[in-house]
């Protein structure tokens, strides 16, 4: 397997496997003593944007998976907040035909078992790494509830387990972590690490602490509610035009990838700055404006009224077809809680947050607090307050990218559900139309492919959200993510060395590829993911993108990619030129 070049140099003489023993469970669904005590483990928590990365990644089955084939079994909580993976190791000695030759001879177990914990989001992946501490991780060995298992065209089996943090939940300091960005982004004062965190700036890493090894580069969006879509399909494109609703020619067939709705000609767009100033949180204003502006609280965004985004003479909400309309103008966001990569990565490339004394803060919640935790500080905690206030959009925080996705479906279908991490009730009406809400949100784009979800994506300063316009520079929202262990806690050498093979693994650009065509195929173009460019796997010198192997040619870091060069997301991304060879590197400029 092609390398991730690391600070210390980690090399075994030989490898190998153990003897092949098929994975079995007890009468609990859950792994037996059998199959864990033959069982290698560890402890993955961070983030959620590239949870499918993780997730298809371990069932690729070829020599640059550690899995082999058809062996991955998967465990969830209700949520898919917490998620457990355990397979045969892909050795020669479990059967595999393509073995993954990289696994260290160190390794004498059969099997492998990933913990995968995606509530919290990336802090969770940087904070309880660079000071360790033990959080909530799924339980698989002493739960006391029944899974229930369903078969799956992806894993051998799908089993789902009760998930309660005093009875289903064990803890324990992550192995590694996972980041959307560098660990330097969550600091408390941007609000992107919660009050109470422990050093309050994550610092940089030494190789008595913590290091840090690259991941790929991720690609995010702005999502609207369907609903929200259609409205700004009609405000954008002529009733002449096949992409505008009242057209007799427009389709909206969800989830065929065969419509017009969903294509990328028919993508709506909104200007950064228009975005900026939709998720953008004011200060309150000090004299001698406070007696002039009419100012929300401290926190809260400028735009709370669909009727503020002007059509000509009329608005949006005005304007728009029956349909399409919502019960209300009031704006709702479907936001992140602190911690959250997603967010962090939006405050950074939209609003400046961290990467200067005069960003702006990302909006803040009136409605929920922080993931709750035990042992977590308390952020901007109080009361569930669903009540839409006058001067303030509603701004809900979600623990994961899957409860932001709930919160989107609920409000796009006006939803009364009480259920879920959402759960609206009737606090916008009965169910139907008049609980019907617009809102946006950001996702990453490893989301929502097959259009199951009441959400789209749509374009940013008119450029769709692809990896041919990322690699060409036209797209701007995608940053480098990381991946990082404690020096004190990573102590064990083969435990280790395992670790290191799973993160060059889910690195590899064919393994991308995998996980891209399965997850980021959308109607408007391939995105997802890109592996970083380096000397192992350059950029494509016409700088277009390899969909069979893509490697983004621009990056945040620049060479020789450590210390003050290392991936920082508020660097400029430029030519990543690391050896001479790359001076020929070319760029597309041309759509």
């Amino acid at each position: 397997m092609k390398k991730i070049l690391l600070g210390a140099a980690i090399s075994a003489a030989l490898f190998g496997g153990a003897a092949q023993a098929a994975i079995t469970f007890n009468a609990n669904n859950l792994p037996d003593a059998a199959t864990l005590a033959d069982t290698t483990t560890v402890y993955l928590s961070g983030s959620s944007a590239q949870s499918d990365l993780i997730e298809r990644g371990l069932t690729v089955g070829t020599n640059e998976g550690v899995c082999r084939a058809g062996t991955v079994h998967k465990f969830q909580e209700s949520t898919g907040n917490q998620l457990a993976y355990i397979c045969e190791l892909n050795t020669a000695a479990n059967g595999s035909l393509t073995p993954d030759t990289s696994i260290p001879a160190s390794i004498t177990t059969s099997n492998l078992l990933v913990y995968k914990r995606n509530a919290g989001g990336s802090g969770k992946g940087v904070v309880p790494i660079v000071a360790p501490a033990q959080i909530e991780f799924l339980n698989l060995t002493t739960n006391p509830t029944a899974c229930t298992s369903a078969s799956s065209s992806v894993f051998a089996s799908v089993k789902t387990c009760a998930y309660n943090v005093s009875t289903n939940a064990e803890f324990h300091v992550p192995t590694f972590g996972m980041s959307d960005v560098n660990p330097q982004i969550f600091t408390v004062a941007s609000e992107n690490a919660p009050v109470g965190t422990v050093p309050g700036t994550p610092p940089n890493p030494t190789p008595t602490t913590y290091q840090i090894v690259p991941g790929p580069a991720v690609v995010f969006g702005i999502v609207a509610t369907t609903k929200l879509r259609n409205a700004l399909q009609e405000a954008q494109f002529p009733v002449t035009s096949v992409c505008n609703p009242k057209n007799a020619g427009y389709t909206d067939l969800s989830g065929t990838q065969v419509d017009t709705a969903d294509s990328e000609a028919c993508m709506p767009n909104l200007n950064k700055g228009t975005v900026a100033a939709l998720f953008a949180a004011y200060p309150t204003p000090v004299a001698p404006l406070a007696a002039n502006i009419s100012a929300p609280a401290l926190g809260a965004g400028k735009i709370n009224q669909w009727t503020q985004f002007k059509v000509g003479a009329s608005d949006l909400y005005t304007q728009v077809s029956a349909a399409n309309k919502p019960g209300a103008a009031k704006v709702h966001i479907c936001s992140r809680t602190v911690g959250s990569g997603t967010k962090a990565q939006f405050g950074v490339k939209f609003l400046g947050n961290v990467c200067g004394t005069n960003g702006s803060k990302v909006v803040q919640h009136a409605d929920h607090s922080a993931i709750g935790e035990s042992g977590q500080t308390g952020y901007k905690a109080g009361p569930i307050a669903n009540v839409e206030k006058s001067l303030r959009p509603m701004v809900h925080a979600m623990a994961s990218g899957g409860d932001l996705a709930e919160c989107l479906n609920e409000l796009d279908a006006g939803s009364a559900n009480t259920a879920g991490n959402f759960a609206p009730g009737t606090a916008y009406g009965a169910a139907g139309a008049t609980a019907v809400r617009w809102a946006v949100g950001f996702q990453s784009l490893d989301k929502n492919a097959n259009l199951a979800n009441a959400y789209r994506f749509v374009k940013i300063d008119g450029v769709a959200p692809t990896l041919a316009n990322v690699a060409n520079g036209l797209y701007p929202d995608w940053v480098e993510g990381t991946f990082q262990y404690n020096t004190t806690v990573l102590t064990d050498a083969a435990l280790k060395a395992m670790v290191l093979e799973l993160v060059s693994s889910f690195t590899t650009p064919s393994v991308i590829s995998y996980v891209n065509t399965n997850t980021g195929t959308h109607t408007f173009g391939a995105s997802g993911i890109m592996a970083i460019p380096n000397s192992t796997h350059p950029a494509a010198a016409t700088g277009k993108v390899n969909l069979a192997a893509p490697v983004n040619p621009l990056s945040h870091a620049i060479f020789p990619g450590t210390s003050g060069s290392a991936t920082n997301d508020c660097r400029t991304p430029i030519i990543y030129s690391n050896n001479p060879a790359n001076n020929t590197q070319g760029l597309q400029i041309v759509q």
